[in-house]
Formats: structure tokens, sequence, C-alpha cells
């Protein structure tokens, strides 16, 4: 999350690079668009993801596209913890979120 301080995290994911796929966005639109990107907000949109397949049925195909963007919200959560300092507690602290 290198220069993300004070970007909305609507903002941030428009500016990853390569861009989310444009018929992969609507899955990618976080549900607190205003919030500040980091770590936390990920894992929230990664967690909200997780319940939205699971509800809806992980066996549909919009339960598999839940899915992927829940991967996609863990894994920039994971690459922003990896800048911080005590990753491995952060790494751990993802984890046990979406195991809840």
């Amino acid at each position: 999350m290198t220069d993300s301080a004070d970007l909305a995290l609507r903002e941030w994911i428009a500016s990853r690079q390569p861009p989310v796929p444009e018929a992969f966005s609507d899955y990618m639109r976080p549900a607190q668009p205003d919030a500040t990107a980091g770590v936390d907000a990920l894992v929230a949109e990664a967690r909200r993801a997780l319940d939205f397949a699971l509800q809806g049925g992980a066996r549909e195909r919009r339960g598999a596209f839940d899915l992927l963007a829940a991967d996609g919200f863990a894994t920039w959560a994971c690459e922003a913890a990896l800048e911080q300092p005590h990753a491995d507690e952060r790494l751990n602290d993802i984890l046990l979120a979406l195991l809840q």
C-alpha cells in the first residue's frame, strides 16, 4: 500500500495495475468505497465477499465470482501487510479474520 495514505479504497482499487478486468469490476466494488485504503478495509471486503459466497451458494456462478473477489481482496490485504512492521503478526490477523 505504498503511497496509499489517505486514499479512499475505491481510488486505491482503481489505481491497481494491472486493473481489475471490467467484466469483474462489479464484484470488486467495495461496500465502503470511502473507507481509507488499508489492510483492515481490504480484510473487511474479503470477509464480505466470502459471506456473499456462502449466502448465495458457492456452487452457483455468482458464488464463484464472490470467492474470486474474496481472494483478490485477501491477496491485496496480505501484500499490504507485508509492507508493515510485524508483517507476520498482521498476516496471522488476516487469516484469523477470514476464518471467522
